[in-house]
């Protein structure tokens, strides 16, 4: 059956987190560099804490995995093997959120046997919720969106986040997609896979995520009728990942492949 119920928690768990980081948005808060030269605020770690006390009432036989607390299971302890999880990325685009600029979202995703069946983006500082559920469709603020599919490049708009320009391993691909495509933004994060689900654009590229970046864009983009993989085409496991509106994925994967 469609994971209906989920997808409705999973909605009801990414606004209580926009609710809690969007009180804290634009008011300084504390913030720290963590081991991986990311930046934390304490914004990140309210959102996931009180995200976390909600799946243990409700959830304690699964487990969570968040961005900032690592995975458990969602009643406390080790996490349960086989067990359904919860992803969260409490602020995706959590620079954007320190010096003010809007455009970041609470990440909610529920993964069974290694797929994520449901997805939220929610972004409440743009006023936009993105989700999706396998067989329910994607929507934007409970419209359904679709991606659009030219069978070129001519006209098409690429998004990538300003590290694939740099020394990321796909920095030979970032530029050809440049010359190819019509135009190029740099709408990072969450966003830019976002606007390919919409048919807002057409091809996204970021160099480095983790998990909690990806499994909640997973379930949008495809029930969009897009795509999302790693640069050798299979299921994104880790590093570079590569949205597009469906129709041109493989062309890109043949350029990442020559390049």
């Amino acid at each position: 059956m469609p994971p209906q119920s989920e997808l409705s928690f999973a909605l009801e768990l990414a606004r209580l987190g926009g609710r809690i980081a969007l009180g804290h948005f634009k008011r300084n808060p504390r913030r720290s560099l963590k081991g991986d030269g990311s930046w934390v605020t304490e914004a990140d770690w309210a959102v996931e804490a009180q995200i976390r006390l909600r799946l243990a009432r409700t959830f304690p036989d699964h487990n969570v995995l968040g961005e900032e607390e690592g995975m458990t299971a969602a009643g406390g302890g080790p996490a349960r093997a086989g067990a359904p999880t919860w992803v969260i990325d409490p602020i995706d685009g959590t620079h954007n959120y320190m010096v003010g600029i809007p455009v970041w979202a609470t990440l909610v995703a529920l993964r069974v046997d290694e797929q994520s069946i449901v997805g939220v983006a929610h972004a409440p500082a743009i006023q936009e919720t993105y989700d999706a559920g396998r067989g329910l469709g994607a929507r934007l603020n409970g419209e359904v969106i679709r991606v659009d599919e030219p069978s070129s490049f001519d006209g098409t708009s690429y998004f990538s986040s300003g590290e694939a320009a740099g020394p990321s391993g796909v920095a030979a691909l970032h530029h050809e997609l440049i010359t190819r495509c019509w135009r190029h933004r740099g709408f990072g994060d969450f966003w830019g896979h976002m606007l390919v689900a919409r048919g807002a654009g057409h091809v996204m590229l970021e160099p480095e995520l983790n998990l909690w970046d990806v499994a909640a864009l997973e379930p949008i983009v495809e029930e969009a009728g897009g795509r999302i993989s790693g640069l050798d085409g299979n299921a994104w496991k880790k590093g570079p990942c590569l949205t597009t509106c469906g129709s041109l994925h493989d062309q890109v994967l043949d350029l990442a492949r020559t390049v």
